[in-house]
């Protein structure tokens, strides 16, 4: 994942933030959102949900020892060949 900065005046903050407040949705939400809308559905299909619906994971899934314990992760256990 990336992180992404900008600066925005005090009247698109206080925009973007009754926004976001009016839409129940946190600001990060609602930039992603319209990031979203404005790149990646110009060039995908607008019904793949893939491109269109929220991550369905709160968390990272990163793991600093996947490629040790790839099978556990995958599996459940370790796999024996």
């Amino acid at each position: 994942m990336k992180n992404v900065q900008t600066v925005l005046t005090d009247s698109e903050h206080k925009m973007l933030e009754d926004y976001a407040e009016r839409n129940s949705k946190t600001i990060k939400e609602v930039v992603k959102e319209a990031i979203r809308r404005t790149v990646i559905e110009d060039r995908a299909l607008p019904d793949d949900p893939i491109f269109v619906e929220s991550p369905s994971a709160k968390k990272t899934g990163k793991r600093d020892d996947a490629s040790v314990k790839h099978d556990l992760y995958l599996y459940g256990s370790s796999r024996k060949h």
